[in-house]
């Protein structure tokens, strides 16, 4: 069984074996077997011979008939198919333009352009603008005893970039002997194509400032090592990594100024701002990042991804801003659920004490009342420790209530119970005490000393927090406000944008620079790119400043960003090559450690936050119940008095003296 390249060789055989052919059929078999390697061919020429033969390997297509050259050349060839134009044919004109402005001159294809009777600057004008440094073209030419074969490219036909030659290989018309002078894979490498020798592509960037216009403008902006207002931390990034390729590729970069990203006009899909730009192939490269969407790998290509895009809000924490109240709360060590089970578990002690206190106290009454009317059979003495034991038992009731309450406050018991369930349950309850009361201080001394969870968490706890809150001054807050219905973003917008702003204040949006007093003071949240902020904090804000800062993130996600050019863009493969190399070597990694600096560490041990009036309202709220009931236990004791009063004063009329004989009026 033959292999798939000899079935090719043995194809073109059948194919060019006639003698008088406009192409030389061993020219051809050369290139597509021993140069390029190809499993597929495709050739378009206007000669029957040529066209004679058609299988899986070798696709003929007559150039002065109609064709549809997207439907020929699709997704369905191989990843390495050869394309042979007769450029003697009439409709060789038209099939380079058409090539050219689909975009074929690319990677996936091995052009052959059998150009013997005619010169590169006329088969490629300078109207065929995507011959670029990605173009795998040949072009063939005779001399008076060889062939020549030239490896054709440009740094950009679109630039007015010239065609560059570099001879491949030559084929003598005699011995038919293919002599390779350079390999054609190394001419058609980054190694035999980065030199632009000084080239000004097209550049874009985003600034979002007023009358930044000019190229000089923009270079001295980006290359501050400082943060611009209206500049993202990613912008100066990308254009660092600009500056690396072209120091590798030797071009300059003449940039345009866009105020945003992206953005439609209208209703239209005609893009606005940066993306628009690229998308259009108006700018060959842009210094900055772009975001992750579903709709853009349809419309450009990304050359590399390293950059984290991560936004939050930054406040400094103070008590009044513990949403968990977990900062000196006096009911926070335990759940309400706890708190209600401990009472309930109180009352049925109570309950059960009572109960044995009544059953004990009823036993002992019934065995002294039978002793006494035995030995002593005095009713009057009975009545008396009846007597007795009623008013004991009132007092026990609340004697008991005490008793417990003492113990769980560890305050002792006086007098100590002498029978042994009441003891049983006085041993009970000390032992709940000591571990629920162990817990309970423990908790509440840990979350004094601990601030490592304190303040706002999320987006809607910033939202419903005393916190004013502020944006830095750049395109993607504002997009992000106009365009995004999260009902988050929405909430955040009514609550703390919406509302009016003093003076003294600052405003919706804003600067970092101006917006470190209202850090430093507390009570304020500016939402911006961490890295910008941490330079500028970690040189203004002290130990304990620092050691109060705190992030929320969620507003906007965190993502690495892409650096894009335009959809198949003939710079592309060279661009990616080149920053896959400058992150193997440590390059990437260099500049991310300047530019992505960490967030300043606590130096402090811990910091011990005061206690706010929010955290003890609850103690002073249960004292304020316990005075309440004790004023309406008050009322009550001398409601009954009264009450005990009249119903005396019912049966019994006061005594009258009436000369002298004191007389007692009778109900």
């Amino acid at each position: 069984m033959h292999s798939s390249a000899t079935r090719v060789v043995l194809t073109l055989v059948s194919i060019f074996s006639v003698t008088v052919f406009a192409m030389e059929g061993s020219v051809i078999m050369d290139y597509n077997t021993r140069l390029v390697r190809t499993k597929q061919c495709i050739i378009f020429a206007c000669s029957e011979h040529a066209l004679m033969a058609a299988n899986q390997f070798v696709q003929p297509v007559h150039m002065n008939s109609s064709y549809d050259l997207v439907s020929i050349l699709t997704r369905e060839n191989y990843a390495r198919t050869s394309v042979i134009v007769d450029t003697t044919c009439e409709g060789a004109p038209k099939l380079l333009k058409e090539a050219s402005a689909n975009r074929y001159f690319n990677k996936t294809y091995q052009w052959l352009l059998w150009g013997v009777e005619a010169n590169i600057t006329d088969l490629l004008p300078i109207d065929l603008d995507y011959v670029g440094p990605n173009a795998q073209l040949t072009y063939v030419n005779k001399t008076s005893d060889a062939y020549l074969l030239w490896d054709v490219h440009s740094k950009g036909r679109h630039l007015k970039s010239p065609l560059e030659l570099h001879l491949i290989a030559k084929l003598s018309t005699e011995l038919h002997k293919l002599v390779v002078i350079n390999e054609i894979f190394d001419l058609q490498s980054i190694k035999y194509r980065s030199q632009f020798n000084g080239l000004t592509l097209r550049g874009a960037s985003v600034i979002d400032q007023e009358d930044i216009l000019t190229n000089q403008q923009i270079e001295a902006i980006l290359s501050r090592p400082t943060k611009d207002a209206g500049v993202a931390a990613f912008i100066k990034y990308h254009y660092e990594l600009l500056s690396l390729l072209r120091d590798l590729f030797n071009f300059t970069v003449n940039f345009r100024n866009s105020r945003g990203w992206a953005g439609r006009l209208g209703n239209t899909t005609f893009r606005l701002g940066l993306l628009g730009i690229i998308k259009r192939n108006e700018a060959d490269i842009a210094a900055s990042g772009a975001f992750n969407r579903i709709n853009r790998f349809a419309e450009f290509d990304t050359i590399h991804q390293s950059w984290k895009f991560e936004t939050a809000f930054l406040f400094r924490f103070t008590p009044d801003l513990d949403t968990r109240g977990k900062s000196g709360n006096f009911l926070a060590p335990f759940s309400r659920q706890v708190w209600l089970f401990t009472v309930a578990t109180l009352i049925g002690i109570n309950s059960i004490w009572l109960l044995l206190d009544y059953l004990s106290k009823r036993w002992h009454s019934q065995a002294m009342q039978c002793i006494e009317e035995r030995i002593f059979n005095i009713r009057i003495r009975r009545n008396l420790s009846a007597h007795q034991a009623i008013t004991n038992s009132h007092s026990n009731w609340t004697e008991r209530i005490l008793h417990t309450f003492g113990a769980v406050c560890q305050q002792g018991m006086e007098p100590i119970p002498r029978d042994m369930p009441s003891r049983s349950i006085v041993l009970t309850v000390f032992l709940f005490s000591v571990v629920m009361y162990n817990y309970y201080t423990s908790s509440v001394v840990g979350g004094l000393l601990s601030s490592s969870d304190l303040g706002p968490a999320t987006v809607d706890e910033i939202t419903n927090s005393p916190l004013k809150v502020s944006f830095e001054d750049i395109g993607y807050y504002k997009v992000l406000f106009k365009e995004s219905s999260n009902p988050t973003v929405t909430r955040l917008i009514s609550k703390k944008l919406s509302a009016s702003r003093g003076p003294n204040e600052m405003g919706v949006y804003g600067h970092i620079e101006d917006a470190i007093p209202y850090l430093k003071r507390g009570g304020f949240a500016f939402h911006c790119e961490v890295v910008d902020a941490y330079p500028i904090i970690a040189e203004l804000f002290d130990a304990n400043e620092i050691c109060d800062l705190r992030e929320v993130s969620g507003l906007m996600e965190v993502e690495i960003m892409n650096w894009i050019v335009h959809k198949n863009s003939q710079y592309t493969e060279l661009f990616k090559t080149a920053m896959c190399k400058a992150r193997e070597v440590g390059l990437v990694e260099r500049l991310l450690r300047q530019r992505q600096m960490k967030k300043p560490e606590c130096q402090s041990l811990y910091t011990v936050y005061p206690v706010t009036i929010s955290g003890v309202s609850s103690a002073f709220l249960t004292l304020l119940s316990g005075v309440l009931i004790a004023l309406f236990a008050l009322c009550l004791e001398i409601a009954s008095v009264k009450w005990q009063m009249r119903r005396w004063n019912r049966f019994f009329r006061p005594t009258r003296v009436h000369k002298g004989i004191a007389i007692q009026d009778q109900a």
